[in-house]
């Protein structure tokens, strides 16, 4: 009975103190747990630097990753040889009946091609005859009256000369030139026209040129030269002079002359003495085949 005294009055302590104990160990282990996930917090600083790490790029990686030019060229020259024949994925291969198809759509196109050709070189043969045909029909012509032109030739004969962007018609009166003998020279002065003018057509009379006529005899040694101006005689774009010859043989007429930049000049011969004159057909030929 004495030694049991000790032990209830010390029971009520025990009891007393437990749950103060219990509940600092169950404190105990809830600080650890926080102190536990406080420390498995990341730092925001350290967590921003650790992204601003992970976002930085190795220079030298990217450089590996670079493509290098000469390789790429290499590569699309590689490419080219060996898929120059190769087809794509897509695209099926040509049947026999594809190639025959084709191979005779090549020999059609190549006889179309040939046919155009001679066509061509018809028509143009035939342009070519029918040029020779008016050139022989305008000899023909020209020799069936040959006589009756050159008997109106002595009384005057007409020459024709383009020079620039002007047609040149000379009268020559008479056209039989005599040594010691009047002749009179008439000119017929007309500019070209591209396109033709409604009262005019492609012959428009050129008015207010300023013309000289040299007349050049033969001396022997030394060429005499007689010059004239050339009057306006009435009508628009007519012009002319009058002189004598004072020795025979060739006469050479020489005319220039025009309206600011636009000039010509111009030779005519005149046989003096000389009858039928040597350039007879050639200067008839020119009035007749010329437009």
């Amino acid at each position: 009975m004495l030694r049991l005294r000790p032990l209830l009055f010390a029971l009520p302590l025990l009891l007393a103190t437990a749950p103060a104990a219990a509940q600092r160990s169950v404190a105990g282990v809830d600080d650890e747990d926080d102190e536990d996930d406080d420390g498995k917090k990341a730092d925001p600083k350290k967590a921003g630097d650790k992204k601003a790490d992970d976002k930085k790029v190795d220079p030298k990686k990217a450089d590996d990753k670079k493509v290098d030019p000469k390789k790429a060229d290499d590569k699309k020259i590689d490419d080219k040889k060996a898929g120059a024949s190769r087809l794509p994925d897509d695209v099926l291969e040509d049947t026999e009946a594809d190639k025959k198809k084709r191979k005779a759509e090549d020999i059609a196109r190549e006889k179309a091609e040939a046919a155009a050709g001679a066509a061509d070189q018809k028509k143009a043969a035939e342009t070519a005859r029918l040029t020779e045909e008016k050139r022989i029909a305008a000899d023909k012509k020209l020799q069936a009256t040959r006589d009756q032109r050159l008997g109106s030739a002595r009384a005057q004969r007409t020459y024709r000369r383009d020079e620039g962007d002007y047609t040149i018609i000379a009268e020559v009166q008479p056209g039989a030139v005599v040594k010691g003998k009047f002749v009179e020279v008439r000119l017929d002065v007309f500019k070209r026209l591209a396109v033709a003018d409604p009262r005019f057509g492609t012959r428009e009379p050129a008015k207010g040129l300023k013309l000289i006529a040299n007349v050049i005899e033969p001396t022997g040694k030394q060429d005499a030269t007689t010059s004239y101006v050339l009057h306006p005689t009435g009508a628009p774009g007519h012009y002319g002079f009058h002189f004598t010859p004072t020795r025979d043989g060739v006469v050479q007429l020489r005319l220039s002359g025009g309206a600011g930049e636009r000039s010509f000049n111009s030779t005519i011969p005149l046989h003096v003495g000389v009858w039928p004159p040597p350039d007879f057909d050639a200067e008839d030929k020119k009035l007749i085949v010329a437009p």
